[in-house]
């Protein structure tokens, strides 16, 4: 990923100087698993017609491993990336009330585990799966990883068995939590903004379609994507995103609204951060996002404005054989 040519070379007489451009790529290396923390805070403010309003924050931190399937399974056409949240920590203020919890110290959690927001959030703690990626880089499948307990095992559990022991909304909850885009908003640190191995000048300008899980919420968009910066084999990549739009796919699980609801309408805006090495490593990812969303329970319209900070960041790189 180093330049391919510097322009302040100089040229054969009567020839041009060879222009500057950068190979970029994200790479998995065989026999190194990546270790990263993902930081995350959500504040939302939800008004209803009689301008009533609600708020609530939510602050996450998950740190997971990464390492590519040997051998790559047969039978999928990509790359598998294995991955599992060994950790989490999770925070829920509405009001006065602090919901707290820590993987690591259970025993000082203030949130009941039934609470449909602590499962939204954490339903994949320790149930691994794997990110397939295409050769563009782009997370087309979420597959489990054949052992037990992992995302497949933990899907058929909650149908087979949740049919007699959860309600709909219980049962939604946890399926919710258990999709494709839940486990790649949290693992798919590249957010596919590389396609694949590229050839790019520094001032060029590419689009790529990005998919992001706000609050619960699947948007999609088409951000226009540029080197902001680079400095001895460190690339900063900015990503500008400028018309969000919901998936309306599926109802949405909103906290406090006792049944899941289509949306209405929604828009949104954000820029993305991605600072990756000559190696393809990716060492840090932020994202900061606004977003506005409508939608109606019963007869009761409301509208949610949604602000959304996540950050990945590497913690370190290990061998294994």
């Amino acid at each position: 990923m180093m330049p391919l040519a510097s322009s302040a070379q100089s040229a054969t007489k009567g020839e041009k100087a060879p222009e500057l451009k950068y190979a970029l790529r994200v790479d998995f290396k065989d026999n190194v698993y990546a270790s990263y923390v993902m930081d995350e805070e959500t504040v939302v403010n939800r008004m209803y017609r009689d301008s009533i309003g609600k708020q609530y924050k939510r602050k996450l931190q998950y740190n997971f491993t990464q390492s590519p399937q040997s051998p790559q399974p047969s039978g999928i056409d990509g790359q598998a990336i294995n991955c599992n949240i060994d950790s989490m920590k999770y925070a829920f203020f509405d009001g006065p009330a602090q919901l707290l919890y820590d993987s690591q110290n259970p025993k000082a959690a203030t949130v009941n585990t039934e609470f449909p927001d602590a499962i939204a959030n954490m339903a994949l703690l320790n149930h691994q799966f794997a990110l397939v990626y295409s050769p563009k880089t782009e997370v087309i499948d979420v597959i489990g990883v054949d052992q037990p307990g992992d995302l497949i095992w933990l899907r058929n559990y909650i149908i087979d068995e949740g049919k007699d022991a959860l309600d709909t909304a219980q049962k939604f909850t946890w399926m919710h939590a258990l999709k494709d885009e839940q486990a790649a908003w949290i693992t798919d640190v590249s957010k596919q903004l590389i396609a694949g191995k590229i050839v790019i000048a520094p001032d060029s300008i590419w689009k790529r379609p990005i998919r992001l899980r706000l609050d619960g919420i699947d948007f999609i968009d088409t951000v226009d994507v540029r080197i902001a910066e680079y400095s001895k084999g460190e690339y900063i990549l900015e990503a500008v995103s400028k018309a969000l739009t919901p998936v309306k796919i599926d109802d949405v699980r909103f906290f406090g609204i006792p049944a899941p609801v289509p949306i209405q309408e929604a828009n949104g805006n954000g820029i993305i951060r991605l600072e990756i090495n000559s190696s393809g490593w990716v060492k840090k990812m932020s994202i900061k996002y606004n977003a506005k969303v409508t939608a109606q329970y019963k007869r009761e319209l409301f509208t949610q404005e949604i602000k959304t900070e996540s950050t990945w960041t590497l913690l370190g790189r290990y061998k294994w054989n």
